[in-house]
C-alpha cells in the first residue's frame, strides 16, 4: 500500500491521477485526531485512516498594518506533501514541504522569526529580503508486542534569507528534532511516553555594501528593546567580531512528554529543559538557560450524526539570559578572551492558554476558540536601572466550512454546487501592556540610563495590544477524483493606532492540490 502511494505522488507529479479522493482532507483528519499535538509518533497508530495530499499554493499579502519587521508587501509560493500510511504491523508517516517569500521594503530584525530569541538584531534600511525554507519529517511506529509500540519521529527545517540592500545581511536557520517513544495499550486504555531532543541554530552575517562615507547603524535589543545603538561593525553589537563569524545563536532542547488515553479523551504532558548561547569559541557573550512546559487535553464526543470535539492547551516557558563579562588580553602576540563573569540582565516568563471547540456534520464545520497569552519580563542591564513589563494579548475567534452540496433546503436546488465548499472567518483581537521604572540605589554615580529604541518600541507594543477585526472568506472546488482548486482572502483592521502608518492589511492565497 506504501509503495502505492509513492507511485501516486510520482503520477501526479506527471499529471496523470486515476485514484479515489478521500472523504475527508489530510489537515482535517489529523486536527481531529486526539494524538496530533504529541510528539509521540505512536500516536498516529491509533485511530487515523491511510491518507495522503501534495498541493502547490502561492500567496500575496500586503498593507501598512504591520509589525516593525514585516515587509510593506510579499510575495510567496511553495509545494507540500504529507502522507500517512497504516500496514498490518507498521505505520509510515512523512511530509516535505519547500517555500519561497519575497518581502519589498523590509527593515528591522535581521532573524528569520523576529522574537524567537530573547536578543534582537536591528537594521533600518528597507530592501528586499528572500526567504527559502525546507522542511522535511519521518516516522515510523512498530508493533513490538500485541500491548507495545515503539516508534521514532524526525522533524528537519532548514531556512535562509538574503537581504540585498546597502547593509546586506544572509541568514542561515537549522532546527531538528529527534523524538523516540513508545505506548502501551490495554482496552480503553493508553500510556505513552516519548523523549524530546531539539536543536536550533541561527547565523546572521552582516555586510555593507555600497560607498557611504560613513557606515550604517545597527541596534542590539537585549530585551524590552533596551540596548545598544551605533554603526554595524560597533564592538558592543557584535556583528563584526574579530575571531567570531557573523551573529550566532545555538539552543539546545531536552526532555520528556506522558500521554495518557482513556476512550476518546487525551491528555498530555511535555516538559523541556533549555540552554541558549549567543556567541561561539570563548566568545560566548549571552548564556539564557530556560524551562518550557506544556500540557493538552481533549475529547471528542457524538450526538447523533454530529462530532464535537474539544481541545484545551495551556504552556509556560521562564527563562534567565546573562551576559558574559569578557576581556580580550594579548601575550607575546597571541590574544586570549578571560570571562570576569557574568551579569544578569533579563528575566522572562510566558504563558498561553487556548481553548478550542469543534463542530462537525455533514452538511457544515465550526471551529470556535480563544487565545490568551501573557509575558513578564525584567530588564536589568544598568544598575540601579530596573524595568518591568507586563503584557497580555487576547483574541477569540470563530471559523466555519459548508459543504454546499450536503445542504438541502427546499426553496434553493443545490445540486449546481456540487463539489463546492466555502469558508468563513471573523476574529477578534486586543492586548494590554504596562511598565514599571525602578531604581533599585540612590548611591551609585551612575546618571545615563540604558538607550531604548523608543519609537520602535511604541509601534511594536501598540501592533501587539491594538483593537483588530479580522475577516477572512474561501472557496474550495473538489473537481475530480480528489483533486481540488481553492482561494481565499483575508482583511485585517486595527482602529485607534498612534504609531503605526495603516489601518488595513489583506492576505490573498490560491491552491491546487490532490488528496488521495
Amino acid at each position: 500500500h506504501c509503495m502505492s502511494k509513492l507511485r501516486h505522488i510520482l503520477i501526479l507529479c506527471m499529471l496523470c491521477f486515476g485514484v479515489a479522493s478521500s472523504a475527508q482532507t489530510y489537515e482535517q483528519v489529523m486536527r481531529r485526531h486526539v494524538w496530533s499535538t504529541s510528539r509521540n509518533v505512536n500516536g498516529t497508530r491509533q485511530d487515523t485512516v491511510s491518507i495522503s495530499y501534495v498541493e502547490a499554493a502561492a500567496a500575496y499579502e500586503g498593507g501598512s498594518f504591520r509589525d516593525t519587521w514585516q515587509p510593506q508587501r510579499s510575495w510567496n509560493a511553495g509545494v507540500s506533501t504529507a502522507s500517512v500510511c497504516h500496514l498490518s504491523d507498521m505505520t509510515l508517516s512523512g511530509a516535505f514541504s519547500f517555500r519561497q517569500h519575497e518581502g519589498y521594503d523590509m527593515c528591522g530584525s535581521m532573524f528569520i522569526r523576529p522574537g524567537s530569541f530573547p536578543v534582537d538584531v536591528m537594521e533600518f534600511t528597507p530592501g528586499r529580503k528572500t526567504l527559502q525554507t525546507y522542511r522535511f519529517k519521518g516516522g515510523l511506529s512498530y508493533d513490538t508486542a500485541p500491548n507495545f509500540r515503539i516508534g521514532a519521529m524526525m522533524d528537519f527545517e532548514s531556512s535562509n534569507i538574503a537581504k540585498r540592500k546597502d547593509l546586506r545581511h544572509s541568514n542561515y536557520r537549522l532546527d531538528m528534532t529527534v523524538s523516540p517513544g513508545f505506548t502501551y495499550r490495554d482496552g480503553d486504555i493508553t500510556l505513552g511516553a516519548n523523549y524530546i531532543f531539539r536543536k536550533v541554530s541561527e547565523t546572521v552575517e552582516p555586510k555593507q555594501i555600497g560607498t557611504k562615507e560613513s557606515s550604517y547603524e545597527a541596534f542590539l535589543d537585549k530585551g524590552m528593546m533596551y540596548g545598544v545603538y551605533s554603526v554595524w561593525t560597533g564592538s558592543g553589537l557584535h556583528l563584526d567580531e574579530d575571531g567570531v563569524k557573523g551573529f550566532p545563536v545555538k539552543e539546545t532542547y531536552s526532555g520528556m512528554a506522558f500521554q495518557l488515553q482513556y476512550q476518546d479523551f487525551y491528555a498530555e504532558v511535555e516538559f523541556l529543559r533549555k540552554s541558549g548561547t549567543i556567541g561561539e569559541k570563548d566568545f560566548i557573550w549571552f548564556r539564557y538557560p530556560g524551562l518550557e512546559l506544556t500540557a493538552h487535553a481533549g475529547y471528542k464526543f457524538r450526538t447523533g450524526d454530529v462530532m464535537h470535539h474539544t481541545r484545551l492547551e495551556y504552556g509556560w516557558k521562564d527563562l534567565d539570559m546573562n551576559e558574559s563579562v569578557l576581556e580580550k588580553v594579548t601575550e607575546g602576540g597571541v590574544t586570549n578572551v578571560i570571562n570576569h563573569g557574568s551579569n544578569r540582565i533579563l528575566s522572562e516568563s510566558r504563558w498561553f492558554l487556548r481553548p478550542e471547540y469543534e463542530y462537525v456534520s455533514d452538511e457544515f464545520d465550526v471551529l470556535a476558540d480563544m487565545d490568551l497569552e501573557g509575558c513578564s519580563s525584567v530588564s536589568s542591564q544598568m544598575y540601579p536601572y530596573v524595568y518591568r513589563e507586563s503584557l497580555v494579548t487576547w483574541s477569540l475567534g470563530a471559523e466555519a466550512k459548508f459543504y454546499l452540496e450536503n445542504i438541502d433546503w427546499d426553496f434553493l436546488d443545490f445540486y449546481h454546487f456540487r463539489g463546492f465548499e466555502l469558508d468563513a472567518g471573523l476574529r477578534y483581537m486586543d492586548g494590554a501592556v504596562r511598565e514599571r521604572r525602578q531604581i533599585v540605589s540612590e548611591d551609585t554615580g551612575v546618571q545615563t540610563e540604558p538607550y531604548r529604541l523608543q519609537e520602535w518600541y511604541d509601534r511594536q507594543m501598540e501592533y501587539a495590544t491594538a483593537f483588530s477585526l479580522s475577516m477572512k472568506i474561501g472557496l474550495r472546488y473538489n473537481f475530480w477524483k480528489g483533486l481540488y482548486v481553492s482561494a481565499s482572502g483575508e482583511w485585517r483592521c486595527g482602529m485607534g493606532l498612534r504609531h503605526i502608518p495603516g489601518h488595513f492589511r489583506s492576505t490573498a492565497v490560491m491552491s491546487f492540490g490532490y488528496d488521495f
